[in-house]
């Protein structure tokens, strides 16, 4: 139960093929097809293995910077430890320099 115009395509698709192979032609290997061939894919996995070392390494120098700043702020800072937060506070902002920030002192405070 073919259709008549299934043979007409079949002849159709042939010939788009055979115009296509003929526009296409296979390339004949010639002595050095095996080494370029090997030369390109080294030269890939070269691109690769760069890539992947660069990689590598960036990922190890956000680690180190990572662990540095994290030691950085686990030590504590001699000159800011003594006391309590409100001492440190109260030294970084003395009470003659609180009016620039908007707080007003009453003179009963300040004695």
């Amino acid at each position: 139960m073919e259709h008549p115009n299934n043979e007409s395509h079949n002849r159709e698709l042939n010939a788009l093929f055979a115009e296509y192979k003929a526009a296409l032609p296979d390339p004949e290997p010639s002595s050095n097809f095996m080494p370029n061939l090997w030369r390109k894919i080294d030269a890939r996995q070269n691109l690769l293995f760069r890539m992947k070392r660069l990689t590598q390494f960036f990922v190890a120098a956000a680690a180190a910077i990572c662990l540095l700043f994290a030691a950085m702020y686990s030590v504590p800072n001699r000159a800011e430890s003594n006391g309590s937060y409100v001492d440190v506070l109260a030294k970084a902002y003395p009470a003659e320099n609180l009016a620039s920030h908007g707080i007003l002192l009453d003179e009963a405070d300040t004695k």
